[in-house]
């Protein structure tokens, strides 16, 4: 079985363990005896312990299983990788830039501004107002 499918039934029975929990009323620090220490009388104590210690020893599983995922993982990624071949791996003369596309339009920059400045840079010391420039 492999670490996910473990990972997964692990998960399913924790949520199966956490449905007999909820269908006796109590969570995982709900107390089980009233105030006079006898057991209570509404829920099944039995197996709400036996439910509580299930789920305790699921978690450990999971625990245990994704710190193992997380070693595969690690492996997985920190592997070297192949190294393209010659005939693969195009040369910079090949390569073709792609047409640049604007992706914000400028109404106006405001004096001062950092955009300013850089206009006023890139211009040469003239500052313009852009209106429906494209960048």
């Amino acid at each position: 079985m492999s670490l996910v499918a473990k990972k997964d039934a692990i998960e399913k029975e924790i949520k199966e363990q956490q449905a007999i929990l909820d269908a006796n009323n109590s969570t995982m620090t709900t107390e089980l005896v009233d105030n006079e220490g006898f057991p209570r009388g509404d829920i099944d104590v039995f197996t709400v312990r036996h439910a509580r210690v299930r789920i305790i020893e699921l978690r450990n599983d999971l625990k245990a299983v994704t710190d193992e995922l997380a070693v595969a993982l690690q492996a997985v990624f920190n592997s070297p990788e192949p190294e393209p071949a010659a005939a693969e791996a195009p040369t910079s003369s090949q390569e073709q830039p792609e047409a640049l596309k604007p992706f914000a339009r400028v109404d106006g920059v405001a004096p001062g501004s950092p955009a300013n400045e850089a206009v006023t840079a890139s211009s040469g010391g003239t500052c313009c107002i852009c209106t429906d420039m494209y960048i």
